[in-house]
């Protein structure tokens, strides 16, 4: 989004209509950082122990409250790393999606089924989830929930 002062503005969009160009205005970032910042690799895991946990839990709720896409989708599931509380948030689910034993069909299906079921189990009123495959690439970047 573009900012500028009245004086600044009024004289920009002369030189607007004239040259096409808006001149005396600089470009300010009005987008949080955080909300919409799209992480194409898996983030480090600061605490490897809660994102398990995390994980963990996840996994037990899908099984108990899933689609049937869902828990067989969650079983991909390694670690979930990130903040995210009663208002806002950015997960990152770490998978083994395009690597293990078994191979999944259709990874974007799985990868969308688990964004959906973090979007159901998460307590944030807003927030991103991301979704990464086994070696740390982005599937699904940013559902919003």
């Amino acid at each position: 989004m573009r900012r500028c002062s009245a004086r600044s503005a009024a004289s920009a969009l002369g030189t607007l209509l004239a040259v096409g160009l808006a001149a005396g205005c600089e470009w300010t970032e009005t987008t949080p950082e955080s909300s919409s910042r799209i992480q194409e690799v898996l983030p480090a895991d600061p605490d490897e122990a809660r994102s398990k946990k995390n994980a963990r839990d996840f996994r037990a709720w899908v099984d108990d409250n899933g689609t049937p896409r869902q828990r067989e989708a969650v079983t991909r599931v390694l670690n979930i790393i990130g903040e995210w509380d009663e208002e806002t948030g950015n997960a990152y689910v770490s998978t083994d999606i395009n690597g293990g034993l078994t191979p999944v069909e259709d990874s974007m299906a799985s990868a969308t089924a688990l964004a959906e079921a973090f979007d159901r189990w998460q307590d944030s009123e807003q927030g991103f989830v991301s979704v990464y495959d086994v070696a740390g690439n982005a599937l699904i970047a940013n559902h919003e929930f």
